[in-house]
């Protein structure tokens, strides 16, 4: 499966095809183009913490419920720790969504409610959603590398089956733009830490040059989603790169704290 741009007035974002072609669902991966944010926060901005004012954060927010169908006004977003906590979204807590408002610190967000959309964020990091057609219930979850070494995205899986009855075997995950192994150099506390969980089974993801080492944490997650049962067909992996991609990505490691975030949302639609 692969993932197609769409484009709305200029304001541009992602979409999984697997999870677009079973229905049931809205939802995006975000760019940084199409907001209305300026420089160097230019311009689809999702972070208020940085410079940029709580009115173009709002409205960029608008704008993307606006092209991808989306109900933002009752969007929920977390305060991301980089932990492996996972988190239930209730009716009440739509509209949380700017950060002194929202509800938790975790990152890994999961509901049963329809029209509640939930929000990752990202400047590098993996966002990953989840959609349970079965049950119908659905998650969005931030994995940095230690969220990743702690396998966040296997114990949201879990939270969803007990939680919800969720079957991994209809389950569907996309892990949307993140940085790649390419650009994600690190000291050897991040692979440590992933082979302290997986052992050998991550070596592959993991290649040291000279003394970094350069992780694949998309791979690695996926790995964590296929220990719990889910179909390899199921499992989504966008291609790009946000350190490679600047021109349409927010990325920490090349444009440091100065600059925007991205957000990955997803939310059940209202059966009619």
């Amino acid at each position: 499966m692969s993932f197609t741009e769409h484009n709305v007035n200029g304001l541009i974002y992602d979409t999984a095809d697997g999870m677009s072609a079973v229905g049931g669902i809205r939802h995006a991966f975000t760019t940084r183009l199409g907001g209305v944010s300026p420089a160097p926060f230019d311009s689809l901005n999702f972070n208020e913490k940085n410079g940029d004012t709580q009115e173009n954060v709002l409205e960029n927010y608008r704008l993307l419920g606006q092209a991808a169908g989306l109900d933002m006004a009752r969007a929920v977003g977390n305060k991301q720790v980089h932990s492996d906590l996972v988190r239930f979204i209730r009716a009440e807590d739509a509209g949380k969504l700017l950060y002194d408002t929202r509800p938790y610190e975790a990152d890994a967000l999961l509901t049963d409610v329809p029209g509640l959309p939930l929000v990752a964020y990202s400047a590098d990091c993996c966002t990953i959603l989840l959609y349970d057609p079965t049950s119908r219930c659905v998650g969005a979850i931030h994995a940095g590398w230690r969220g990743t070494a702690l396998g966040i995205a296997l114990k949201t899986l879990v939270a969803m089956m007990s939680a919800y009855g969720a079957d991994p075997m209809t389950v569907h995950a996309a892990i949307g733009p993140s940085i790649g192994a390419c650009c994600f150099e690190t000291d050897a506390d991040v692979p440590d830490a992933i082979r302290a969980e997986l052992s050998e089974s991550a070596d592959r993801f993991i290649e040291k040059r000279g003394e970094k080492y350069h992780v694949d944490l998309k791979q690695v997650n996926r790995l964590w989603l296929l220990r719990g049962g889910l179909d390899p067909h199921n499992i989504e992996v966008h291609g790009d790169c946000t350190a490679c991609r600047t021109d349409r990505y927010w990325s920490y490691r090349k444009l440091g704290l100065r600059r925007g975030g991205q957000i990955a949302v997803i939310a059940l639609e209202d059966r009619t």
